[in-house]
């Protein structure tokens, strides 16, 4: 009997009917394996994130590969909180800044700062490299709130995809074993954009009670988990008729996989105008004054594009 005939013997396949997966979360975990993982796939959710910038196909592409990062790693938190992932290219670079977040329950949000004409210059279909170059760097801050220290873990911004980049932090600064898949693109059929991702993790550690990767049994189930992982097509990740059920089913099927509860995400944004405000207030006199316009100062928040208009006796500033 050959392995893949024991494992479909032994283990079996523990999912539900799916529906569309659209703006969802579907943690899941191989049977028999020490390997845990997540599915997520984005609908209007990253949709609305990119509309609102209108960025060129490169950097909206980017931008939604973030957002369902932040959403994969967000959603592992077990506690109130929030999770930025920053990613920082040297200035030389058409993409100067990338950064996503998830804030619980399910709020996700992303922008990218790049440079118009530089970027003009790399001609159709850039690849990763030659939009974030060379000299980056990637960090990831969790945030519990105002009575708890946040923690945060850089690395280089290397590898050839922002997937390669992600791997790179967990293997770096969680010396946990990790495969990820990213993806974001323009759905052939409705015109708006779609993110998806899947990523599997091995506890490498022994975390909930498991084994340790050092156990040769264990090598060869994180291999065979991780290839299959990998084996997953962008369509995939992105078809809203492929439920991320079934995704799995098509994934893991000889090993069995079970799922527990999807987390819904949607687009949120945390601005608001006292938040703007604040910042504002941070500014000197003089720069405040080259900012009124109409009569008015305006504040965009440089996430969801929303505008706020002040007085200048709201800033302080004397008429």
């Amino acid at each position: 009997m050959t392995d893949s005939a024991k494992r479909s013997d032994n283990r079996p396949i523990i999912v539900a009917d799916g529906g569309t997966s659209d703006n969802q979360v579907q943690p899941f975990q191989i049977e028999g394996m020490d390997v845990r993982g997540r599915a997520i796939r984005l609908g209007t959710a990253v949709d609305e994130i990119i509309i609102a910038h209108d960025y060129p196909k490169a950097i909206a592409t980017l931008v939604g590969q973030m957002v369902a990062l932040a959403g994969l790693l967000g959603s592992i938190l077990k506690f109130d909180g929030t999770v930025t992932i920053q990613a920082k290219a040297k200035d030389s670079a058409p993409v100067n800044f990338l950064v996503a977040d998830f804030d619980t329950p399910g709020h996700i949000r992303g922008y990218a700062d790049y440079d118009a004409e530089a970027l003009a210059a790399l001609g159709a279909d850039p690849d990763f490299r030659s939009l974030v170059g060379h000299g980056g760097y990637m960090a990831m801050t969790i945030d519990q709130g105002a009575d708890m220290e946040r923690y945060q873990g850089i690395v280089d911004l290397t590898g050839e995809s922002l997937s390669d980049c992600a791997v790179t932090y967990f293997l770096n600064s969680e010396q946990t074993p990790t495969a990820l898949r990213l993806a974001a693109d323009i759905d052939p059929v409705s015109g708006h954009w779609r993110a998806g991702g899947i990523m599997v993790q091995h506890l490498a550690r022994g975390e909930e009670g498991g084994p340790r990767l050092l156990d040769r049994n264990e090598q060869e189930n994180w291999r065979r988990a991780s290839i299959l992982m990998e084996s997953v097509k962008a369509v995939e990740l992105l078809d809203p008729q492929l439920d991320l059920h079934s995704l799995l089913y098509r994934l893991y099927h000889e090993d069995g996989v079970r799922v527990s509860d999807p987390l819904d995400v949607a687009h949120q944004c945390r601005c608001s105008r006292d938040k703007l405000l604040a910042v504002l207030g941070t500014f000197p006199e003089d720069d405040l004054r080259h900012m009124i316009k109409d009569e008015k100062i305006e504040a965009i928040c440089q996430f969801c594009s929303r505008a706020y208009h002040f007085a200048p006796k709201d800033v302080g500033l004397a008429e």
